[in-house]
């Protein structure tokens, strides 16, 4: 993700908001929130492994909503 900007445009193509993707994979409103910012915001400059991980399967799901809107 390049901004907040594309971050937040990728989430209503997908008919979804922030905590619902972080939900999918186990993740409070509040976990979701600093995961976003670590990654988007800070570029994943000091993302672990496991924060890469979640990022990475965040993506996925959106990705798979994005699939299922256009049908």
């Amino acid at each position: 993700m390049a901004d907040k900007w594309e971050w937040q445009e990728q989430l209503a193509k997908a008919h979804m908001i922030q905590a619902e993707a972080g939900a999918h994979i186990g993740l409070s409103a509040s976990q979701t929130a600093h995961l976003v910012k670590k990654m988007v915001q800070g570029q994943g400059l000091t993302a672990t492994d496991t924060d890469k991980k979640r990022w990475d399967r965040i993506l996925g799901y959106l990705d798979h909503k994005q699939k299922e809107v256009l049908k």
